[in-house]
């Protein structure tokens, strides 16, 4: 369905009384419009009529106050178009802004993976705001370029058939101008909101990576590059307003003629009908009056017309707008809840894979980094298992698969002998926590974000995982303690700080199931092996799966999956796998062998003294 339908389509349904009261308002002011040029032509012909000449003053009185009053309801009746329309196109906005973002909360890792930040932010602020302003000048204004179009043909062809033809055979013409404008315009301004979108998303990506900019000193290449975005945006948008300004000269141009036209024939045929009897001035073809009177009726037939222009300018913003938007409010996530799940309550952890294959893309017969192929692994609850592998081996995405980031291409999860699929999602991720290796922090105090699952966690309960994650300390030592709010992204914490913030945050949250991605990757030696003895309390009381490659910490894991190209080539103890050639003793050996060669020189030096 056109965009633009759809839009109507959202008003019809929410807000119907808003724009009947609009369209209601509009029709008002029309007719009080309309009647003003009938009412003027009167007056000038009464005017010049002699018989009227000793009540010239009276009749020009009443009707100047005719023309007040019809002005007076007319201004009413425009202040009421004006409310209604600003008003609707506010609540259309609002709504379709609220649902965009909700959507966007819903979809899942693999629709994320593939979408650029910056060009989400654009459809939710640029085109929204093109929905907006079509709403404002065209769902509602538009229905006064019909009604007065028609009206004024109407009247004007009351007035004087001939007239009235010559005027309107410019009309189709004018017509298929706007036709053809609108037309090209919606390519145009597709093009323009998809390049704002690119230099939203490329400032967006220079801000958030702005110490890498400055690291590298690479500030002229970034202008550089923002320059050519902008550039381009510049370029696009003059090019549909200058096809949108030279539509409007054409038609501006067009009006000139029909004008003219009415003027010369109009002109002559008040000359020639008129006639001088007894020095009296009669008129029999067209009087002074009714040309009048056409003159008004055919600017505000010309007006609509030329508000043609603005609202084709504005209807192809808002079908390329709306066809970005809907793009996402259309596009449906492949996790979600399935029908008949439930909300399982608290599990005890039981985990088992049966015979997992999971594809980024199963269209492409390209498999794809970190994907996962007929694995099976069964893990008790409470257990602790270790993922060990290189980078793109899959370790990450087997973790991501338990609490349903990405749903499985083949086989199945379970959690306590229930598919993964049977939870809810809401329920599923109460159940499995994950301290992920890049962590996000909030702008908002640190209470605020160590309580981000639980905005409704008792103080004491905040203090005791910050203990537990050895963040405690150093919260007290803030001028604000846990009321200190950090900056974006985290800003004013260091990395460790941020992990043992991000432990914190699970933790408190209790899951039976805890995924911990490398979470002490950021930390200094000391700081790793406090958080090593506060999550060795944790993690007996639950099901743990430990994706790291520091084999001290590692080693004391009941169960170690190795992973190579998204299959687990070997499963084991620390004890076991070190003592076999393979994947891990490969692993093992390189990472510690500087160590043992450190050691065994510092020992070789020790016995030749």
């Amino acid at each position: 369905m056109s965009p633009v339908l759809r839009i109507f389509g959202l008003i019809l349904r929410f807000y119907r009384r808003r724009i009947v009261l609009g369209y209601l308002a509009v029709i008002g002011a029309s007719l009080a419009g309309l009647a003003i040029p009938r009412t003027v032509g009167v007056g000038i012909d009464r005017v010049l009529d002699p018989e009227n000449e000793s009540r010239g003053l009276e009749a020009l009185l009443s009707l100047a106050g005719i023309l007040v009053l019809l002005g007076l309801i007319r201004g009413l009746f425009s202040w009421a178009q004006t409310y209604q329309a600003e008003g609707l196109s506010q609540n259309v906005a609002y709504k379709i802004r609220n649902d965009y973002y909700d959507r966007l909360q819903r979809l899942s890792f693999g629709f994320h993976d593939k979408q650029a930040t910056g060009s989400l932010m654009s459809r939710a602020t640029a085109d929204v705001e093109g929905v907006r302003m079509f709403i404002n000048v065209g769902a509602v204004r538009s229905m006064l370029i019909f009604v007065m179009m028609a009206g004024a043909a109407v009247a004007m062809v009351l007035t004087d058939v001939q007239l009235a033809a010559i005027t309107l055979a410019f009309i189709p013409l004018l017509a298929l101008r706007v036709i053809v404008a609108s037309r090209r315009l919606r390519r145009v301004w597709l093009r323009a909101q998809e390049l704002t979108a690119d230099m939203v998303a490329t400032l967006q990506e220079n801000l958030t990576g702005i110490r890498v900019v400055k690291a590298f000193a690479a500030e002229e290449h970034e202008i550089r590059k923002f320059e050519g975005r902008s550039r381009a945006v510049a370029d696009q948008t003059y090019l549909a307003q200058s096809i949108w300004a030279r539509n409007f000269a054409i038609m501006n141009f067009g009006f000139m003629l029909v004008i003219s036209a009415v003027l010369w024939f109009g002109g002559n045929r008040v000359i020639d009908g008129r006639s001088v009897v007894d020095g009296v001035t009669a008129y029999s073809n067209l009087t002074p009056g009714e040309l009048a009177s056409f003159f008004i009726y055919l600017n505000m037939l010309l007006m609509p017309v030329r508000m043609l222009g603005f609202t084709v300018n504005n209807f192809a913003r808002a079908q390329s707008s709306g066809q970005r938007l809907f793009e996402i409010l259309d596009a449906q996530s492949p996790v979600h809840n399935l029908p008949g799940s439930t909300d399982k309550g608290e599990v005890k952890g039981h985990v088992r894979f049966d015979n997992v294959t999971f594809l980024y893309n199963p269209d492409s017969h390209e498999a794809g980094e970190g994907a996962i192929r007929n694995v099976s692994v069964d893990v008790p609850a409470g257990s602790v298992v270790a993922l060990v592998g290189r980078p793109g081996s899959g370790k990450t995405t087997f973790a991501h698969l338990i609490p349903r980031f990405y749903d499985v291409t083949d086989g199945a999860i379970f959690i306590d002998g229930h598919d993964v699929r049977d939870f809810t999602v809401a329920s599923l991720r109460r159940n499995v926590g994950v301290v992920q290796q890049d962590v996000f922090i909030h702008t908002a105090s640190i209470r605020d974000n160590v309580a981000y699952g639980d905005v409704n966690a008792d103080m004491e309960r905040v203090v005791e995982v910050t203990r537990m994650a050895q963040l405690h300390d150093f919260i007290t030592e803030l001028p604000d303690a846990y009321e200190t709010v950090v900056g974006e992204r985290g800003v004013g914490l260091s990395g460790g700080q941020k992990q043992r913030l991000s432990i914190a945050r699970t933790v408190l949250l209790d899951p039976p199931v805890l995924i911990l991605d490398d979470s002490t990757s950021s930390v200094d030696v000391h700081t790793e092996r406090l958080i090593q003895q506060a999550l060795d309390e944790v993690i007996t009381t639950r099901t743990t799966f430990l994706i790291s490659n520091r084999f001290h910490t590692i080693a004391k894991a009941d169960d170690i999956l190795v992973f190579e190209d998204g299959s687990i080539v070997q499963q084991g103890t620390h004890d076991e796998l070190v003592s076999v050639p393979g994947e891990y003793a490969d692993l093992y050996h390189s990472q510690m062998r500087p160590f043992e060669e450190a050691r065994r020189a510092f020992l070789e030096s020790q016995e030749s003294r």
